[in-house]
């Protein structure tokens, strides 16, 4: 009898994979909602990463909330919302239900579109939810914050915005260009917010640079052939294709450049390439290829805990963290959460809002500190800002950093199809 009260106490301790002291697991739970699109890469991937870091934070006694440890605890619901054709108005309704029947007391990593994620900023507020945002980009994100503060402030954003992005990403082009003397470029985009504000800040840039821009082009969310599009960019002798997506029709474009084996460097924010066994899945067929990504999706040793977070996740998932963004902000948000807590000594909204805003750690994505905003910024280094980088897939199946120089670890190479541009 003895025997099997001491076994059924041993396995009560272990939640979510974690060892959890019995004063935390007697605690009531601090929920941490997540409504996002959980079949999107970013979405299932962003999922894991708060459950690592709730793992581990429950795993050392949980979160102390004035004199009581608490452990965390995560309601996941698909929002759906970057499904195509799926209106608005439905994620919404799977938001506010979670928050009503769940009663979250934050919100991590927010929705995946930016204008599920824009649209329900009155929501949030109304709840007085502290939003950490790691996936949705639109830079109106910010502009609401700063027209409106006391009604947006319990919105913050860690993962690099379309302006930010755009800024990494521009500085990989300007080495395209200094290295290979290309100058003309074409731009295709996704149908959403934060993909056509990249694309404009990256066409107006390359226009002040003297590139020659041969086209700007929309594509509808579910497009199955872009081989009209890569035709136009080989006619119109384009040196680099700007591809600015988060969605699975990626690998449908990146298939058709191969084939077609069209003479321009493809770039540009391409999630579903991005991950550690793409070389191996796609047989070598990604090589040139250069993407976006943040600290975590790749390990930077010039940034620790993007290295010990990508093998900690490659240990509960089996594989490391595949998408371009998201996951190691989603990662930090759960600490940055705890620490705001755990200073406040309450869990009252206003007050963790303003605990929050006080953030100056060394992250997963480099150093992270809100501006006025309450956007993370980014820059080239990590000491002082988070990093965004670009890397490109190389041979024998490598992800070599090639952007910015303080963390690169090789040069830009060519497709073996292409010229080698000026001698």
């Amino acid at each position: 009898m003895k025997a099997r009260w001491l076994a059924v106490v041993v396995g009560s301790l272990f939640v979510s994979g974690s060892f959890l002291s019995l004063p935390c697991l007697a605690a009531e739970p601090i929920v941490i909602g997540n409504c996002s699109s959980l079949g999107f890469l970013e979405g299932y991937e962003c999922k894991y990463a708060v459950e690592l870091a709730i793992d581990e934070i429950n795993a050392k006694g949980g979160v102390k909330v004035g004199n009581e440890m608490r452990p965390f605890k995560q309601v996941a619901v698909d929002s759906r919302d970057s499904e195509p054709g799926l209106p608005v108005s439905e994620a919404l309704m799977a938001y506010e239900k979670m928050i009503l029947n769940d009663k979250p007391h934050a919100i991590i990593p927010g929705f995946f579109t930016s204008e599920a994620t824009l649209a329900s900023m009155d929501i949030t507020s109304k709840h007085k939810l502290p939003y950490l945002a790691t996936i949705a980009m639109s830079p109106k994100f910010q502009e609401k914050i700063l027209e409106n503060y006391d009604a947006y402030k319990y919105h913050f954003r860690l993962c690099y915005n379309a302006v930010y992005f755009a800024k990494a990403y521009l500085g990989s082009l300007k080495m395209i260009n200094e290295e290979f003397g290309f100058n003309s470029a074409f731009i295709l985009n996704e149908e959403a917010l934060w993909a056509k504000s990249i694309a404009g800040i990256t066409e107006k840039w390359l226009q002040e640079q003297g590139w020659k821009v041969n086209g700007v082009q929309t594509y509808p969310k579910g497009l199955s052939d872009f081989s009209a599009s890569l035709l136009r960019v080989k006619n119109t002798n384009t040196q680099v294709i700007v591809f600015i997506s988060s969605r699975p029709e990626t690998v449908v474009f990146a298939d058709q450049w191969r084939s077609m084996k069209i003479p321009a460097l493809l770039t540009g924010m391409l999630p579903p390439l991005c991950g550690e066994d793409v070389w191996q899945v796609h047989q070598g067929k990604v090589n040139g290829i250069i993407a976006i990504i943040e600290p975590g999706i790749i390990p930077v040793e010039a940034i620790p805990l993007s290295v010990k977070f990508f093998e900690a996740y490659k240990k509960k998932v089996g594989k490391g963290p595949g998408s371009s963004h998201g996951p190691g902000p989603a990662y930090d948000s759960v600490y940055i959460l705890k620490e705001a807590i755990e200073r406040a000594g309450t869990l009252d909204g206003d007050k963790l809002v303003e605990e929050i805003k006080k953030t100056d750690r060394k992250g997963v994505v480099g150093r992270i500190r809100f501006g006025k905003d309450h956007q993370v910024p980014y820059g080239t280094d990590p000491n002082e800002e988070a990093l965004g980088v670009d890397f490109q897939w190389q041979e024998p199946g490598k992800r070599v950093i090639v952007y910015p120089k303080a963390v690169a670890t090789g040069k830009i190479q060519l497709p073996p199809w292409m010229s080698k541009g000026k001698q």
